[in-house]
């Protein structure tokens, strides 16, 4: 059910009356035809007040469809606000404004009728496709989240098994030619030395370059004796 289809509807069912006033007929020989042209006023009604509140997924995922709706519905109505001024002006003129009341009277019941069953029943098919898009999109984003988390976790382990760096621990320093040489061994035999004045200060862990070795390493004084002969 659209606005336009719904406004074809009532346009041949007022166009049909409309010949049937011209002609003479009396208004109860035209009941099936006035009757599709009030219950398709009613639908338009109706589409126009969920064009004015459609769901929240629609107007995240539908943006345009609905704001198209939104017009479609407005300018049925305005139609059928004309068609609805033009039938009482010829009833009136044809038959007098007691068959117009009671046209709206018979309105009043058809519209009652589709309220208590067929709207009654798309708001229900409206409120089910609502939750099963709602839930629809939990699952969705709990699927994100969850593949968001074992990315993390699979980066976070590549890291921990391939670091590029490591924190080493000071394990001695010695002065060479007037500079301060620290010895720091991080994790799998990782090594690395820092150069300072002999008044800066050296820290106790800092974080290396990670090298590892599969052999262990040799002691701080073999090494600071090792960098004291390449500086001879």
């Amino acid at each position: 059910m659209d606005p336009v289809t719904v406004m074809a509807t009532a346009t041949a069912a007022f166009n049909a009356v409309k010949k049937g006033i011209s002609i003479g007929r009396d208004i109860e020989s035209m009941a099936s035809d006035l009757g599709r042209w009030m219950g398709a006023l009613s639908d338009l009604d109706m589409l126009e007040k969920e064009a004015k509140n459609p769901p929240i997924f629609k107007k995240l995922f539908a943006g345009k469809s609905v704001e198209q709706e939104a017009m479609e519905a407005f300018a049925a109505k305005r139609n059928a606000e004309q068609q609805r001024t033009d039938l009482k002006n010829f009833i009136g003129m044809m038959y007098g404004k007691s068959k117009w009341d009671e046209l709206i009277s018979m309105e009043g019941k058809i519209r009652k009728q589709r309220q208590e069953t067929l709207y009654l029943q798309r708001q229900r098919r409206r409120k089910f496709v609502e939750i099963v898009a709602w839930v629809l999109m939990f699952f969705v984003g709990i699927g994100v989240l969850v593949g968001f988390v074992m990315f993390l976790k699979g980066t976070v382990a590549k890291a921990e098994t391939n670091p590029e760096y490591v924190i080493c621990r000071l394990k001695g320093c010695d002065i060479i030619d007037e500079k301060r040489v620290c010895i720091y061994y991080g994790a799998n035999n990782t090594v690395d030395s820092i150069w300072l004045d002999p008044t800066e200060y050296y820290p106790r862990e800092m974080q290396c370059k990670y090298k590892p070795n599969k052999k262990k390493p040799p002691t701080v004084r073999e090494t600071l004796d090792a960098i004291r002969k390449s500086r001879e």
